[in-house]
């Protein structure tokens, strides 16, 4: 079993930070080994939830547009043998999977089945940045529906110390935000299920407080945010890696790591992150793992 790719619980890491990092045009996107199985399950949620992972307004047409050219040159440029692209069809070799550019209302649908990424537009209106249009296949527990139309504020409302710590920092940094410059960031949280689509209604409060610390599974989203070309608008690209836990028991400092990470989150994001009902069984368990590594 190999180890996390993105460990942003490293050296303790876990409350509300922006932790912004450049990044080069190539490390944009990540294409691996689990594509055919993601994209897959795109597919099925457009055809069984469209509802819930996809949102659009008609004045987002445009930037949706630009997003589609924007990864499509990236693609063209950094994935040539993975991707044949024309003037009126993608073709992706990886899959063999065909798509026709007038088969879709929505360019920002079709930008969503080509990669791994989920895909989120903020465009500010009178300097506040609004979710305008996104395609969101794995959410961590909340809803597309709801925070369609509302601000960067409104959409981190009920992460705790997002308001009074980073919030006014944010909206500045995007409305600042050069352009072709690209920047990265985590999150990280651990769940009870490997499913990549958490909607809100997937908290097991009950079923999880018992929980076998070995049956958990480490979740992070890579996070990157850019400005849209020709716009002030900024994309956010989010792709979820999950792990089972055990994938860290062969390196003793990654298990201290997690340790130190979860002991550092203040108790109210602890219960956001719902990780207090079975805190103190994996507390224990990562300790006896450490001590016997």
């Amino acid at each position: 079993m190999s180890s996390p790719t993105h460990q942003p619980y490293k050296d303790g890491k876990g409350g509300v930070d922006i932790g912004l990092k450049p990044i080069n045009e190539n490390e944009w996107l990540e294409i691996d080994n689990l594509f055919e199985e993601e994209i897959t399950q795109k597919k099925d949620l457009f055809v069984n939830k469209k509802d819930e992972v996809l949102v659009t307004s008609l004045e987002s047409f445009q930037n949706q547009q630009n997003v589609l050219e924007m990864i499509l040159g990236h693609l063209s440029h950094f994935y040539p043998d993975f991707y044949d692209i024309s003037s009126d069809r993608i073709r992706v070799t990886r899959n063999d999977d065909l798509y026709y550019f007038k088969e879709f209302k929505n360019p920002l649908e079709l930008a969503s089945l080509i990669i791994q990424e989920d895909l989120v537009l903020m465009n500010p209106i009178n300097d506040v940045f609004k979710l305008e249009a996104a395609s969101l296949c794995a959410p961590t527990r909340w809803s597309l529906k709801e925070k369609f139309g509302q601000s960067l504020s409104d959409i981190h409302a009920e992460v705790p110390g997002y308001k009074e710590k980073i919030d006014s920092r944010v909206n500045k940094i995007f409305l600042n935000l050069p352009d072709k410059k690209i920047f990265e960031r985590f999150n990280w949280s651990i769940f009870d299920s490997p499913e990549l689509f958490q909607p809100i209604n997937s908290k097991r409060l009950v079923e999880i407080e018992n929980i076998e610390p070995s049956e958990l599974f480490l979740r992070v989203e890579r996070q990157s945010i850019r400005r849209v070309d020709k716009s002030m608008a900024v994309l956010f690209t989010i792709r979820v890696h999950v792990d089972p836990i055990t994938s860290i028991l062969k390196d003793k400092k990654m298990i201290l790591d997690l340790i130190k990470a979860i002991n550092n989150l203040e108790e109210d994001m602890k219960a956001y992150k719902v990780i207090k009902p079975f805190e103190a069984n994996l507390m224990s368990w990562l300790r006896s793992k450490a001590d016997h590594g």
